[in-house]
């Protein structure tokens, strides 16, 4: 089993409608409040404002230890400074990753 958080809600019909196994929960990730802790978290939070960066340090609070954590974050001098100490790995992406975006991206891996 899986969980996931979606705040839109037509991505959360999407989840519920197409993939079984997943508990999908419709809110705010920085709201939400879980259960347990996780050994994997996969996650391409927002982007904007800094968000992908709190977003990303709180999801690492949600690790078991000896967890791992990959997101899509922004590639920019906010990310690298706050993420990339804690990260072990760090793949830059190609402009243009995601449609009618040309930010620069990166996946990166924390481990807990």
């Amino acid at each position: 089993m899986c969980d996931a958080v979606e705040i839109n809600s037509g991505l959360v019909r999407y989840l519920r409608e197409n993939f079984n196994g997943v508990r999908v929960q419709c809110g705010d990730f920085m709201e939400w409040q879980p259960v347990q802790y996780y050994s994997r978290i996969i996650m391409n939070p927002p982007f904007s404002h800094g968000q992908d960066i709190r977003h990303i340090l709180r999801a690492f609070s949600l690790l078991r230890p000896g967890g791992v954590l990959v997101a899509v974050c922004l590639n920019g001098p906010r990310q690298q400074e706050k993420l990339l100490p804690f990260s072990d790995v760090r793949e830059e992406l190609p402009r243009g990753t995601f449609a009618y975006t040309d930010v620069p991206t990166m996946i990166i891996r924390l481990r807990a």
